[in-house]
Formats: structure tokens, C-alpha cells, sequence
């Protein structure tokens, strides 16, 4: 049976495979319980110890943020939250959907969900009786994070306060305040 003709199905079988490329490793897991492997790439499989929030897609230049949540009882984890930032800030980070035949068995390659690069961790607590906390990971689209502003657009005195002696942008004023003629002139008079 192919990948299409088990989505189109009244119960898919579909798992995410979450590839994390830290400084010193990459970490393949998977939300299913036991390990898995596509191609010639294994996926350990940590069952409900990985989650991902919703993925969405935009037509708009909106880049939704994804979170990845990885169970704070394993102690690699807890320590990638408590560790170094530069470990796995700005590291790319690749989020894709498994598809599982009716015997469990993988059956195609993975469809990429999303991609975008590792921000920021953060431990959430939990209740202590049914949520037992965990280590969330925020991804972002790549160039795109709280701390830059919406628009990239900069004046000629920010430009050279940051570049000096750089022309680039020293025309530009000038040049946004004249029309300009998108047809000419005997054209026009037609």
C-alpha cells in the first residue's frame, strides 16, 4: 500500500521524526515507541517523551513558531536546557511525518513538515501528579526570532553608524521622493 493510500485511510499511521543538529551531535528521535528507520536513517524512538506544537503554514509573511517538548526526565535533555546556549542556538533543526504501514513498518520517506533553526529552551514545570514537567524547544523560521525587528528597512544614517563610508543607501532618499515615469512620454501622448 502506498504513503497516499494510507493517509487517505480511516486510521493512518503517522509518527514525527524530529532531527536536531547540535555542535556535537545530531540527535535523530522519534514520537513513536520504539526506533525506527527510514532509509538508512535511524530514528530513536522516545514514544510521549517528544511532542510537537502545531505546525502551520502561511500564506502571509507570518512564520509561525514551532515548539518541540522532550520529557525532563531524561537527563540529556535536562542538561541541553541547562547547558550552553551555543550548543543549540541557531542550530538547524528539521521536523518530519513518518508514515507507518497497517504492520508498523515505515513505508516511504519521511515528508518534510518544517524547517527552521533552534532558538531557545526553556524547563516547564509541572503539576506533579499527571504533568511531570518539561524541556521545550523553541524553533524558528532561520532569521527570524523575537529579539530582530519586523522590518530590515534601515536610512542612510543607520547605515553608515553601522558601515561607515559605505555608499549603499546614501541615494535612496533622494530617489523615494521622485515619480518615475513607467512609460515614456510618446507613449503617453497616444
Amino acid at each position: 500500500m502506498s504513503s497516499v493510500a494510507t493517509l487517505a485511510g480511516p486510521t493512518p499511521n503517522l509518527c514525527w521524526l524530529v532531527e536536531m543538529q547540535f555542535v556535537s551531535a545530531t540527535m535523530r528521535r522519534s514520537s513513536w515507541g520504539h526506533n525506527l528507520t527510514f532509509g538508512a536513517t535511524e530514528w530513536i524512538g522516545l514514544g510521549g517523551a517528544v511532542n510537537v506544537s502545531q505546525v502551520q503554514t502561511s500564506e502571509a509573511l507570518e512564520y509561525p513558531a514551532v515548539d518541540v517538548t522532550l520529557s525532563v526526565a531524561d537527563p540529556a535533555w535536562l542538561s541541553l536546557a541547562l547547558g550552553q546556549e551555543s550548543e543549540y542556538r541557531n542550530r538547524p533543526i528539521t521536523i518530519y511525518v513518518g508514515v507507518l504501514d497497517e504492520a508498523l513498518r515505515p513505508l516511504s520517506d519521511p515528508i518534510l513538515a518544517w524547517a527552521g533553526e533552534m532558538d531557545s529552551v526553556r524547563v516547564r514545570t509541572g503539576d506533579g501528579e499527571s504533568d511531570y514537567g518539561a524541556v521545550v524547544l523553541r524553533c524558528e523560521v532561520p532569521g527570524r526570532d523575537g529579539r530582530h525587528a519586523t522590518s530590515l528597512r534601515r536610512n542612510n544614517a543607520q547605515h553608515q553608524a553601522r558601515w561607515a563610508g559605505d555608499t549603499g543607501l546614501s541615494r535612496i532618499e533622494a530617489l523615494l521622493g521622485q515619480q518615475v515615469p513607467w512609460l515614456s512620454r510618446r507613449f503617453q501622448q497616444r
